[in-house]
């Protein structure tokens, strides 16, 4: 868990938290003359990572900060259309959209400071929130529904995604809404996952890069012809 410029060590067997470690890197970047721009998250990921990062000096180590960076970005970019496709063969919108969200959550989520997905909490039977149910990110929902959707990625943490579908169909059986898993091209076993929890007609895929999403249960499904017409709970 360290990160190293030359023979300086952040991280590791020092005593402090990661976030005082990254704080220590920020200034020893800026005192050694290097925009340190918005790298926070990438220093604070690769200070926690089991496998040291080796760097011969504070400028090689800035130059693999704006090439994470520039991955990042594309990586998201791939993910936000992901989302909007996703939305559009349900007639959803994604939950850091910016707009309403769906009235049955109300009073059941909670939006991260930076424009992160909203935090959904199951309802119990009282009407208050589940706190002892874990809650799940909103990356899709509308008025009958709350999705997830993830890349081939998931099936590199295959056990933290089925538990995070179990976590999702929890939350929406408490709201009475259908749960929805989109499990992108590349993503073999967690779509077998996704339909062993939330169930096959419930489990939208992809049988190419980027093609339309079809629920899992009817390969003659196209984009847009699934929807909220299934029956699960109350619309």
């Amino acid at each position: 868990m360290t990160i190293i410029v030359d023979t300086t060590v952040f991280g590791g067997p020092n005593p402090t938290t990661p976030g005082k470690q990254v704080e220590l890197l920020v200034g020893a970047l800026r005192s050694a003359g290097v925009n340190v721009g918005s790298y926070g998250n990438i220093l604070a990921r690769w200070v926690k990572d089991p496998n040291p990062h080796y760097f011969v000096n504070y400028e090689e180590l800035a130059m693999k900060l704006s090439s994470a960076e520039a991955v990042g970005a594309q990586r998201n970019a791939v993910g936000d259309m992901r989302e909007a496709d996703a939305c559009a063969a349900v007639n959803a919108w994604t939950g850091r959209s910016g707009l309403a969200a769906p009235a049955w959550a109300a009073g059941f989520y909670d939006v991260p400071p930076g424009g992160q997905d909203p935090t959904v909490w199951a309802r119990q039977a009282d009407g208050t929130r589940n706190r002892m149910a874990a809650p799940v990110k909103a990356d899709i929902w509308s008025e009958s529904l709350l999705g997830i959707v993830g890349g081939g990625a998931k099936d590199g943490r295959i056990g933290d995604f089925q538990r995070v579908c179990g976590e999702l169909r929890i939350v929406c059986d408490s709201h009475r809404i259908r749960p929805v898993v989109f499990a992108a091209f590349g993503a073999t076993d967690s779509r077998g996952r996704a339909a062993m929890v939330v169930g096959a007609d419930n489990t939208y895929v992809q049988d190419v890069h980027g093609g339309p999403w079809r629920r899992m249960s009817d390969p003659a499904a196209t984009a847009g012809t699934g929807g909220g017409q299934l029956p699960w709970g109350t619309p």
